[in-house]
């Protein structure tokens, strides 16, 4: 039961950084991004529903395609969701 717990600490943590970074990038401007994340989905549901998760993983593929055939390479999506040090 613990082990479930700790684990889904940990997912709400990671969407929520990454939700935060997708906010962060619609903001910013980003076309990509407000292109592919549309659906509103929110820290919670994609962290703890399958529909959710799928939904914000669609979206992630989405946004690499739209950013690799702007960009050139996927940088931008590499950085969803991960602070550097």
């Amino acid at each position: 039961m613990i082990r479930r717990i700790r684990d889904a600490v940990v997912e709400v943590t990671s969407h929520r950084a990454m939700t935060r970074d997708i906010n962060q990038a619609i903001a910013n401007g980003d076309g990509e991004a407000a292109a592919s994340f549309t659906s509103g989905t929110g820290t919670l549901r994609a962290a703890l529903t399958r529909k959710g998760n799928e939904t914000r993983g669609a979206e992630i593929a989405e946004y690499g395609e739209r950013v690799v055939n702007a960009d050139g390479h996927g940088q931008r999506v590499h950085r969803l969701g991960h602070r550097d040090s």
